[in-house]
């Protein structure tokens, strides 16, 4: 079950992430914050089989938050998107 509640509010709160830099605007820091400790939650929730994904994604959401505190537009749109590319890698992968 908390895995399933982990899951939700990660991607609630990465599609909000999404929307934010599709306008080219930086991401709010608490939005960003939030996704880093859920993506920490979720790499420690991880079956092993898609452990090594889950840490990529982990490390992709700290670094953005860096971004975002550095104030770096451009950094964090690539950010999101190779977030983006991770997420959708592991649900085409590990998906049942």
């Amino acid at each position: 079950m908390e895995f399933k509640t982990t899951k939700r509010d990660l991607e609630a709160v990465f599609a909000k992430i999404q929307s934010q830099v599709e306008d080219a605007t930086l991401p709010d820091e608490e939005s960003v914050n939030r996704l880093a400790r859920l993506a920490r939650k979720m790499h420690q929730l991880a079956d092993e089989d898609w452990m090594d994904e889950a840490e990529d994604f982990s490390h992709l959401a700290g670094q953005l938050l860096n971004a975002v505190k550095k104030g770096d537009v451009e950094g964090c749109v690539m950010l999101v998107e190779s977030l983006d590319d991770a997420q959708s890698f592991c649900h085409r992968t590990f998906r049942d």
